[in-house]
């Protein structure tokens, strides 16, 4: 992997964990538990990097 999918991974994680707290108000509000349609975003998401990592990789052999 190249500079710029690293930069992606690390930003799509930074932005789950960033979602997963604004969810739950952990840390800073009475914790509550994360909603469905937030997990099916986050599925969504991780789904859409793994595909294009995944289609990139096979492309390039």
């Amino acid at each position: 992997m190249n500079q710029a999918k690293w930069i992606a991974v690390v930003v799509c994680v930074l932005l789950t964990i960033g979602a997963y707290i604004g969810s739950t108000g952990l840390f800073y509000a009475e914790f509550r538990p994360i909603r469905n349609y937030d997990l099916v975003a986050f599925a969504t998401s991780w789904a859409g990097l793994i595909y294009y990592l995944v289609r990139e990789r096979k492309t390039k052999r």
